[in-house]
């Protein structure tokens, strides 16, 4: 999966409980695993989040995330136009490329992360 892809996805997750109240890391997994029927690693998550925090979409706070005004608007705007999460999954990966994400290489976190547990 893409770094825009990936963190499209984790920003889904976020924003389904995240734009009226603060969560945790937990409950976005849940949501994530809903999504893509697969469960983030640890590295997927904590890239995303800095990376949507970097943008200015979300607030971190103590161990959870909030979205910002900016944030809540800019989820709102694909969730209007969307008739399902995939979609908007789509739409907001194409917005994160135009923001500077990459969205042409592949990213193998999980791969990733077992080479470096066997280190």
């Amino acid at each position: 999966m893409t770094e825009a892809k990936t963190y499209a996805w984790i920003f889904l997750a976020a924003s389904a409980g995240a734009s009226t109240r603060a969560v945790v890391f937990r409950e976005i997994e849940a949501v994530a695993d809903g999504i893509n029927h697969a469960v983030p690693t640890h590295k997927e998550m904590s890239a995303s989040i800095r990376w949507a925090e970097s943008k200015g979409l979300i607030q971190k706070v103590g161990k959870q995330i909030r979205l910002t005004d900016e944030g809540r608007a800019f989820a709102a705007q694909f969730a209007e136009k969307s008739e399902s999460a995939m979609k908007s999954w789509d739409h907001i990966t194409a917005a994160f490329e135009r923001m500077g994400a990459d969205n042409a290489i592949d990213l193998d976190c999980r791969t990733m992360e077992a080479s470096q547990e066997n280190k």
